[in-house]
């Protein structure tokens, strides 16, 4: 039986979810997967933390991005629509409504029905929201700076870049940025 070494078992781990040889592209996907598992860790504890999933957190990002653009632009803000809230995540989830109804329960958003279509529901982040993602802020830069500080700032867009091609999505169709 072989020992386990710390260049075979790199080796191992690189290769165990796939054949002998996986291609490169199979390689750049487990690569990516496992990143993503490692970058992602820092973020469920702290937002385990202040009783959030990164979900939750995605749905105060989306609803503080529509406000900011409202109070730019001079827009009346009501509120974002949940279905519109849902195509803006950075992930899909399924059940909007409940993930809503937690952030609702916990004093971070208000909802309010739409006065001329009762079917459309609009959703606004309530000052408590808004207070609990400038204390999250701090945190979450330096987790991104520890993460990501040994790249250039060259590099980061070269990634981004690379990424975004990779995934085939456009950041502003996926993220509704303005």
């Amino acid at each position: 039986m072989e020992r386990a070494t710390p260049a075979n078992a790199e080796q191992t781990d690189r290769a165990s979810p796939s054949s002998a040889s996986p291609s490169p592209e199979r390689e750049t996907y487990f690569t990516l997967v496992r990143t993503h598992a490692v970058l992602a860790a820092p973020f469920h504890r702290l937002f385990k933390a202040r009783g959030l999933s990164p979900a939750l957190y995605n749905i105060l990002l989306v609803l503080r991005g529509h406000m900011q653009h409202d109070r730019k632009t001079g827009s009346e803000h009501h509120g974002v629509p949940v279905l519109r809230i849902g195509r803006e995540m950075l992930t899909r989830e399924p059940d909007m409504t409940r993930l809503i109804a937690r952030l609702e329960k916990a004093g971070l958003v208000c909802r309010a029905r739409c006065e001329h279509d009762r079917r459309i529901v609009f959703v606004r982040i309530t000052p408590r929201g808004l207070a609990l993602l400038d204390a999250l802020e701090p945190e979450i830069d330096a987790v991104h700076r520890s993460q990501f500080g040994g790249l250039s700032r060259d590099e980061l867009r070269l990634l981004n870049e690379l990424l975004t091609r990779a995934s085939g999505v456009d950041r502003r169709e996926h993220h509704g940025d303005r």
